[in-house]
Formats: structure tokens, C-alpha cells, sequence
């Protein structure tokens, strides 16, 4: 779908705008299900309290892709395979969000969107794929780019499995530009690319598409949007595959794989009161450090289990997958231990290798374990660190 050149522009300068790629009879379909499914209320970033339409920047997200005059976007025959070619891997939609910033409604100060501790910017691999549904001009309020802002070479690998991410330098104000987005364009936008948007001083609302895509092979560090059944039978059979996690279960448990290397790779356990083995962890719980949407970063209740069972604090997880646990899912995160730690013994805990792991199975909590392990250490899988909100909201780069 895209040619060499557009590649290139992309990889190059952290964005591409492709002219008028969804239809007028597209855009207005979108206008219909945005109608119909009220957005957020404005108090989710203003500490002022809000109410719709009066200004400021209104949020619809979540679920509402159970309409299907919105969820047909999620699949769109021109947005998938662009991503997919962006990323090199199968997209997976890890947002969809549509903003409203109603008239008079006040602009976004400079940024980039890589974020340890949201399971919509925590993947070391996703893109923006933004659809105006008016033109975001200088009445409405432009989207401004910082063209080669990603600096990609911050990222690399160190001496522990997720990649390592510096901190990015601030571009100067006067290296935005305008890609001038007209309704209908599609502009696909590298999650480290430095943006920021205009307000909106005209008498109409700027509405837009902001959705996320990250590659399956590259899970957000804290887990994924966790979506609901109807919004996968909402989604054609083929786009279902843009999903990578649908329920209408509920996030009620986390636990920690803590592994260590020894002559064997090693899993550390616990015995429950009932007796089985289980993964250090506990109940969740939802931290209101940062306000934001897309619930599923569950760090801050499995750090306060572990610190009570273990006594240790690891300074970042990173996501592994969600597993059956009781009558809900369990959310498993892992950390390798790099043999820097003070050696104390953990009481009450047994270390297992994968063989005892495999005799031990019928008296597991899970029976999944092994299958978690073998997921943490497969290296087709490219992991960053997940963190707490109260973490980033002092320093997100520090560990």
C-alpha cells in the first residue's frame, strides 16, 4: 500500500499524511455513531468541572466500538494495512479514541505519547493513526509536528530483556510545522514524535479520530485495553483480528513471575492458604495517581502485594499476559532478577525449574505458569518496562 518513498518519509521524519484516505461517506458515518455515543466528560484533564459542550477537549473512548457506525473505522481497509506496513507486524488496536475540542475549547502544550504507565503508550512499537473530520486549520486548531523528534536511537538494548528507553530532548518551539490535515486525511504519527495542538477559536467543534496501533509482537509493558465481547462481535470476522484482548470478565487478580538464572531458569512460589502454589500477587486494584481512561495497569496493586509477601519492590514489570484465575482473569506481569540484589532469603517461597514446574502442575493455582514463562522469555517478543503512575509522575525514564 505504501511505496518505498512514503516508508522512508515515515521512518525518516516520524510521520506521514496520506491525502484524503477515507471516504466523505465514511466520514459522515462516523459523525453519526460520534452523535449517538456521548463523549467523556471534560474533567478527565482540566480540574475544572465541566460540562458538554462547554470548552475544553471531550474524550469518547472505552467501549464505544460496541457501535458499529464507529467500530468499522477499527478495521478500515485503508488504515490496517498502513499500520501494518508502519510497523512492520501485525497491528493490534490498542486505542480508539475520538476527541472533541468543543468551540473556544484551549490547545495541548507540546508532547510525545510514549507513556510507561498507560497500556495505550507503553508498547515499544505502536503509531497514531489520526482521521480529521473537519480541517484542523488555524480557526479550528492545527496539529503541529516536530518533524525527526522520535530519536529513535534513544532506544536500545542494555543489560536486562526490555529495551531501554533515554529521555528525549525537547524540540525547540520554533521546529513544529503544519501538515496542514484536511478532513478525510489519515496521518500516521510514530509514538516518540514530539506534536502538540492549537486551540480551537472558531464557533464549530474539531473533532477526530486519534486511534492507536501497536504491532502484536510488542504488548504495552503495563497489559492491554482490556475490550468487551460486544465489541468484538461488532467487528467483521476479519476485523476481529485487530483485537488482542477481548472479555467481559473482569482484571480481578495480578500476579508476579519473578524468575531468576541460575544453572536453571527459575520461577519463585508461594503456598496459598489452600495449600497450591501460586505466584506472588493479590487482588487489583485500579491507582488514581494520573486520571486517564484506558484502565489495565495493575503495577501499583501487584507492587503493594509483593512488597507485603516478599518484602521487595522490583523497579519495573513488564507485561506477560492474562490468564483464568477464579471467576475473572489474572493479569501476570514478570521481572528477571539480575543477581544486583542483596542476597536474602525468601521465606516461606520455593524456586522451581521449569521441570519441577511440570511435576508440580496439578498443584498449581493456574496451571498456566509454564506457558508464562515460556511467553517472558521468547525473544520474537519485543518488551519495555512498565511503572506505576506514581512512579511517572516523578520521573517515567528513571529505571
Amino acid at each position: 500500500m505504501l511505496t518505498t518513498e512514503q516508508l522512508a518519509e515515515y521512518h525518516r521524519d516520524g510521520f506521514l499524511v496520506l491525502k484524503g484516505q477515507i471516504s466523505e461517506g465514511d466520514i459522515c458515518r462516523l459523525e453519526q455513531g460520534f452523535r449517538r455515543n456521548p463523549p467523556l466528560d471534560g474533567t478527565l484533564y482540566d480540574t475544572r468541572k465541566l460540562s458538554y459542550p462547554e470548552p475544553g477537549r471531550y474524550t469518547l473512548a472505552n467501549n464505544c466500538l460496541k457501535d458499529p457506525d464507529l467500530a468499522f473505522l477499527a478495521e478500515h481497509d485503508q488504515i490496517v494495512p498502513a499500520a501494518a506496513e508502519v510497523l512492520g507486524a501485525d497491528p493490534k488496536l490498542s486505542a480508539f479514541v475520538i476527541y472533541d475540542r468543543t468551540p473556544q475549547g484551549s490547545g495541548i502544550p507540546s508532547h510525545n505519547d510514549y507513556k510507561r504507565w498507560r497500556p495505550v503508550g507503553s508498547s515499544m512499537n505502536w503509531v497514531f493513526t489520526t482521521i480529521p473530520f473537519c480541517d484542523f486549520d488555524q480557526s479550528t486548531g492545527q496539529l503541529l509536528v516536530a518533524p525527526g523528534s522520535h530519536h529513535t536511537e534513544r532506544i536500545h538494548r542494555g543489560l536486562e530483556q526490555p529495551l531501554e528507553v533515554e529521555a528525549p530532548t525537547r524540540p525547540s518551539e520554533d521546529s513544529y510545522i503544519d501538515p496542514e490535515l484536511k478532513r478525510g486525511d489519515l496521518l500516521l504519527m510514530n509514538m516518540h514524535l514530539w506534536h502538540r495542538a492549537n486551540g480551537n477559536t472558531s464557533n464549530s467543534h474539531r473533532i477526530g479520530a486519534f486511534n492507536k496501533y501497536a504491532a502484536a509482537n510488542a504488548p504495552p509493558a503495563t497489559g492491554w485495553f482490556l475490550y468487551d465481547d460486544q465489541v468484538n462481535d461488532a467487528l467483521s470476522p476479519t476485523g476481529r483480528s485487530v483485537l488482542a484482548r477481548h472479555s467481559n470478565k473482569t482484571i480481578d487478580s495480578t500476579r508476579l513471575l519473578l524468575v531468576r538464572e541460575s544453572n536453571d531458569r527459575e520461577v519463585l512460589l508461594l503456598t496459598d492458604p489452600q495449600g497450591r502454589l501460586a505466584l506472588p500477587g493479590g487482588p487489583t486494584f485500579t491507582e488514581k495517581a494520573i486520571a486517564d481512561w484506558d484502565a489495565g495497569n495493575y503495577i501499583a496493586a501487584l507492587q503493594a502485594a509483593v512488597r507485603d509477601q516478599l518484602r521487595i519492590e522490583t523497579p519495573w514489570v513488564s507485561y506477560v499476559g492474562d490468564f483464568p484465575e477464579g471467576d475473572g482473569l489474572c493479569r501476570v506481569y514478570a521481572y528477571t532478577l539480575n543477581g544486583l540484589g542483596f542476597p536474602v532469603q525468601y521465606t516461606g517461597a520455593e524456586w522451581m525449574d521449569r521441570q519441577r514446574l511440570q511435576s508440580a502442575k496439578p498443584d498449581l493455582l493456574g496451571g498456566w505458569e509454564i506457558e508464562a514463562l515460556d511467553l517472558w522469555v521468547d525473544d520474537e517478543i519485543i518488551r519495555g518496562k512498565g511503572l506505576t503512575q506514581a512512579q511517572c509522575r516523578v520521573n517515567q525514564y528513571a529505571y
